[in-house]
């Protein structure tokens, strides 16, 4: 029986090949020879085929690695470019914004701070007033208390001093709200002066309140805010640029594995054709089948001449060599709907 698992070492040219019955001729002596070298290039191809699979084998396993550093490296750098894009523009234009609305608090502040102030000068000028009016009204109650004027008093109201036996008088039409309007006179100036008086104390609390809210300091504030978002946002792009350079180079570097365990699948695959190739010659010569050579001539409408009377013995396997010609035409065509092999860099 043929040995398909290893190439057995060639025998000597007296002992037969396996089973085979081995003549010792010319022709036998030179398959011989010519198969102990094929046996050699056997066993080298063998080796090749080892050392091409364990090559492929590493390849594949850096290949695995440095994928998984490119991924990692793209996913840390989507992040920072993600937290810039998103982040650090927010970032940047709230500050803008807020150094807008500072600038314009600021303006409306300087506004209030002199309406406050101008409120207040009214305020104390009108207080003084209204004192003066207070003590115009103290004068007036003391007049029209004051016993000489009680004739006065009884004929702008109609009313008579306690002392006086006299039946009060109503007024002229025209007087007959005189007492009234005297009264009023009398006592409204002095809420008015302690209504003033409150106005006064509210102005200052605000003018107090308005300083002690320190609208300037918020300018020194936004800025140290914007340049430290400045900073922030500088440091996350660095860092994403540092980052694209990282995966750009890792980049580089798959496509090179790429290539690399290509040509080391390719290498590995030639190296199994070849292998295979060395088997199948050596396998043949260990014990060559010629069926296709006839014995003797079974062709009844063989030419023959004068010359040479001996018939043909190789035209049949000049026809099964025709053969492969058809089995060629389709050894690389795949069928219809067929799955497509998997990348060299799939498990």
């Amino acid at each position: 029986m043929r040995q398909k698992e290893n190439c057995p070492p060639p025998p000597p040219p007296e002992e037969p090949c396996n089973d085979c019955d081995e003549k010792d001729n010319p022709t036998q002596q030179s398959i011989n020879v010519i198969r102990t070298a094929w046996c050699t290039l056997l066993y080298q191809s063998k080796g090749s085929v080892s050392q091409q699979e364990t090559k492929f084998k590493g390849e594949k396993e850096l290949f695995h690695e440095k994928k998984c550093m490119f991924v990692h490296t793209e996913q840390n750098y989507r992040r920072y470019r993600n937290l810039e894009i998103i982040a650090g523009t927010e970032l940047i234009q709230t500050n803008d914004l807020i150094k807008a609305n500072v600038t314009k608090i600021k303006d409306w502040n300087k506004s209030l701070n002199a309406t406050l102030v101008t409120l207040v000068k009214q305020i104390k000028d009108s207080k003084a007033k209204f004192n003066d009016l207070n003590a115009a009204a103290c004068n007036l109650k003391r007049s029209y208390n004051d016993k000489c004027n009680a004739a006065q008093k009884k004929a702008l109201t109609g009313i008579t001093s306690e002392k006086c036996d006299e039946e009060p008088k109503p007024p002229v039409d025209a007087c007959k709200n005189a007492g009234d309007q005297i009264d009023d006179l009398i006592c409204l100036p002095g809420g008015l002066s302690s209504d003033i008086d409150s106005i006064w104390q509210s102005a200052s609390d605000v003018v107090g309140i308005q300083i002690f809210s320190n609208i300037d300091s918020l300018e020194p504030l936004q800025k140290d805010l914007s340049d430290k978002s400045i900073k922030f946002d500088k440091h996350i792009s660095d860092i994403m640029k540092a980052r694209k350079g990282e995966l750009d180079k890792l980049q580089d570097d798959l496509v090179t594995s790429v290539k690399s365990i290509t040509q080391a699948a390719v290498a590995r695959n030639n190296a199994r054709a070849e292998f295979e190739g060395y088997y199948d010659a050596v396998d043949f010569l260990c014990c060559p089948d010629c069926d296709c050579i006839a014995v003797e001539n079974t062709d009844a409408n063989a030419k023959q001449d004068d010359c040479y009377d001996c018939p043909p013995r190789l035209k049949n396997c000049e026809d099964e060599i025709c053969t492969i010609c058809d089995e060629v035409k389709t050894t690389f065509c795949c069928p219809e709907n067929s799955t497509p092999p998997p990348s060299y860099t799939e498990d």
